[in-house]
Order: C-alpha cells, then structure tokens, then sequence
C-alpha cells in the first residue's frame, strides 16, 4: 500500500477517534442542585408581596425578560437579534399576571446593596428603558430586614391604579422609597465615616436631626 494512502487513512482514523471522544464526553455534563430558587432576601420579600397582593393577582419569580418582552417586528434581522441577545439572559425577579389569563400586570425588581455597582447599575437602566418602551410598568422596591405589608400593598395598588387610568400620567417605572418607622420621612443611604462600622452603609432618616433614627443595611 501506498505511503500517503496509509498516512490518510491514519489521520482519517485519528479524527474520527477524536469526533467520537468529544461526542460521548461532550453529551455528559456534572451538575448539581441549588439549595433554593430565591435568595434569603427575595424569598423574605416573596412573603410579603404574597400578602400584599391579597390573591388579587398570581406572582412568578425569576422570569426570563425574553419570556415578558419581544423585539419589535420590522427590525432587520441583524438589528433584532440583538436586541434579543440583550434580553435572553436577564430576569425580573417578579411578575405579576391576571389570576384568569394570566396576562402579565407588571414587573417587579428588589434592589439590594448588589445594585450599586457598574455593571448592575447599567442593567437596571437598560431593563428600565426596555419596560418604558414596552409600555410595560416595572415596580421597584429596596430589600429592608422588615417590611410593612401595608406600605407594599398602597404602593401597588396605587402604582397599578395609575397605570390604567386615563385621567392620571402614566408612571411606567415606579420606585418604593424606604420611610422612617418614626416620623415617615423618606430613608437615605448613608455611608459610616467613623465608628466599628465605618466603610459600612446604613440607613439613616432624611428629616435628621429632627430625626435621628438610623438602621443598618443587613440584606
């Protein structure tokens, strides 16, 4: 036999070897399972909001954007695939659908000490304009250690009631601020410059020094 047919052959052999390691390896993969589909902060929040809604509406959690939102038709292939691939892997940790069709109500975010950064700050900026566009109403609330179910549920009620009515400016991108359990004055983020806790955030009231109640940011 030839020389060369014999070199063809035997890389002819080596790569099919090499297709059929990577097939068999490839097809195998070693997961495992999480302990749990929310975090301790947002399944805290789950309970309150679970409340708040009074069975008025049904709530899923960690839906993918792509499942809520599409591209618009008419856009060039090139321009709508892109415009999908900045949607396919983002989530909103809420939604809230009718109880009978389940037709999506509204979006609902949980801004936690992780919604500080860079990067996080420009995906809530860019899910916000994605919500504003679709005309969707996206609700954000700021994860606290303790909730009133009775804030949460004026907030939506009166989100939701804003959205639909005709007579009032649609406010599409509604965020809960935090209020003192002392004097209702809205909460402001502020960061220790001394003490055992300094670097740290906490919270500390907006009508300071009338008011001097302060609590830290444990989520």
């Amino acid at each position: 036999m030839d020389s060369s047919v014999i070199i063809i052959v035997a890389i002819i052999i080596i790569l099919l070897l090499l297709f059929l390691t990577k097939k068999s390896t490839g097809s195998k993969y070693p997961y495992k399972k999480l302990d749990a589909l929310f975090t301790p902060a947002e399944r805290s929040f789950l309970g309150v909001l679970t409340q708040a809604v009074d069975n008025k509406y049904l709530i899923f959690g960690k839906v993918r954007v792509a499942d809520v939102l599409t591209p618009e038709k008419g856009l060039a292939r090139g321009t709508w695939q892109t415009a999908f691939n900045k949607i396919s892997r983002k989530h909103f940790d809420y939604i809230l659908c009718d109880k009978y069709d389940l037709s999506v109500v509204c979006a609902i975010e949980l801004n936690d000490s992780s919604h500080n950064s860079k990067k996080r700050k420009e995906r809530d900026a860019f899910l916000e304009q994605s919500c504003l566009s679709a005309n969707l109403l996206l609700l954000q609330f700021t994860a606290q250690a303790r909730y009133n179910v009775a804030n949460i549920q004026n907030t939506l009620e009166t989100a939701l009631m804003d959205a639909t009515s005709p007579k009032v400016s649609k406010k599409r991108v509604v965020r809960d601020e935090k209020r003192c359990p002392r004097c209702s004055a809205v909460m402001i983020k502020k960061v220790a410059k001394k003490g055992k806790n300094i670097g740290s955030e906490f919270w500390a009231c907006s009508a300071f020094p009338k008011c001097r109640h302060t609590e830290a940011i444990d989520i």
